[in-house]
């Protein structure tokens, strides 16, 4: 009798082979257990391949934020160079329009930053002097500007010089991004360069007066006695006479002129002391007085002095001929009569303290040609005038340390403003 296996005991595969069930309990749960480890393994690589991606990403994210942090620093730190220097700097990019414009352009332009970024240069600018004097021409050429000048007219209307170069910006690899131009204000040089100017005018005005003194003095000197003797031969009633005092008032007038330009070119030689300001200034004052008084049309004096000293160190007798040549000059410009006010005050600055005394008056005013000449030597508006009472007045005051300075206003009226260290 043939025995049947039971399921519980044999399981046929294929219908070919028959294996214990056991067996291939055991064989699946091996195959099930490998698998299984296979997977821990490769989630275990898995899970060290995401630890080293993260620790990667967080030193990537570190060096990022490190790197943005040196570049705000560095970028921080190129604009507070920028913001710092003394020179005026903007860029134009590509299309002529201005993107950067530093704090010392916005002082000397009288521009700010918001009115012109974004603008052209053309309008903050100006090309009165041609495209050529620009950082146009740069952009346009590519040809760099060194240490040109011109003219710039301020918001305020002002026209003052430049000293500018220009040049191209450009990018690593060469690239053009636009041009930069530096700048920078011209006004002190200028007035320095007037200076010297005027220093070299004098020094040739000092060699000059020598050789006048000698060569016309003497020769004057015989005109003046000759036609004093004329003049005593004459009769009292002779019609030549007056002539002879032509002669005579002429000589004296050239006499002047000859000894107020050797005494301008002569060194200043200062006694100075301690003094109150207002004190000289009245003593000045009572002098003037005491001419204007016999004289028409009628000039009035105010006064405006301060309750407290004002103290500087002064040569009396050399200031006096200031504040007296500046007042007969206020009284001159007023041929109809009017009022003449000296006012004496202070004024603190970054270079010490200072005493200023202002010398205005009501009259005709000066216009703004004649004004920039008022100190140039022999220049003069008046017919016996010699050109040298206001030049010698700046030497006097500039001796003191000082300066002297004029503001004036057609058919307004004119202030001589003297200013002395305290």
């Amino acid at each position: 009798m043939t025995t049947e296996p039971t399921a519980d005991h044999v399981l046929q595969i294929g219908g070919e082979s028959d294996i214990p069930l056991e067996e291939a309990f055991a064989d699946s749960y091996a195959l099930f257990n490998e698998t299984t480890r296979r997977y821990m393994e490769a989630y275990k690589q898995l899970e060290e391949q995401f630890e080293f991606l993260n620790v990667r990403l967080e030193e990537t994210n570190r060096d990022l934020r490190d790197s943005l942090e040196e570049k705000d620093r560095v970028s921080n730190y190129l604009n507070n160079i920028l913001e710092s220097m003394t020179d005026g700097l903007l860029v134009v990019g590509l299309d002529g329009r201005i993107n950067l414009f530093n704090q010392a352009a916005e002082e000397i332009t009288g521009r700010s930053q918001e009115e012109v970024l974004g603008r052209t240069y053309e309008d903050v600018m100006g090309v009165d002097g041609g495209r050529s004097k620009s950082v146009l021409h740069t952009l346009e050429s590519g040809d760099s500007l060194v240490n040109q000048e011109k003219n710039l007219r301020r918001a305020d209307e002002r026209t003052i010089p430049l000293g500018f170069s220009t040049s191209l910006v450009r990018d690593g690899s060469g690239g053009v991004l636009g041009a930069i131009e530096a700048f920078n204000d011209l006004t002190e040089v200028k007035r320095l360069e007037n200076q010297v100017q005027r220093m070299h005018t004098l020094a040739a005005l000092g060699e000059m007066a020598a050789t006048v003194a000698h060569e016309i003095r003497n020769p004057l000197g015989g005109i003046a006695s000759f036609a004093n003797l004329l003049e005593r031969d004459l009769e009292a009633e002779d019609p030549n006479r007056k002539m002879v005092r032509k002669i005579t008032e002429g000589v004296a007038r050239l006499n002047r002129i000859v000894s107020s330009l050797v005494s301008y070119t002569r060194p200043l030689n200062l006694n100075t002391h301690p003094v109150d300001l207002a004190q000289i200034v009245e003593e000045a004052l009572a002098f003037f007085e005491i001419d204007a008084a016999r004289k028409v049309p009628k000039v009035t004096i105010q006064r405006r002095f301060p309750e407290s000293p004002a103290t500087c160190q002064v040569d009396t007798e050399q200031f006096h001929q200031v504040v007296l040549n500046l007042l007969l000059n206020a009284k001159q410009a007023m041929p109809e009569g009017g009022s003449i006010e000296v006012e004496l005050t202070s004024r603190r600055a970054e270079d010490g303290d200072w005493a200023l005394v202002n010398v205005r008056d009501s009259g005709i005013g000066i216009e703004a040609d004649v004004r920039d000449k008022l100190f140039t030597p022999f220049f003069t508006t008046k017919e016996d005038g010699t050109g040298l009472g206001l030049v010698t007045s700046r030497k006097i005051v500039e001796a003191h340390g000082g300066r002297i300075t004029v503001d004036s206003v057609p058919s307004e009226g004119t202030c001589f403003t003297i200013a002395l260290p305290m």
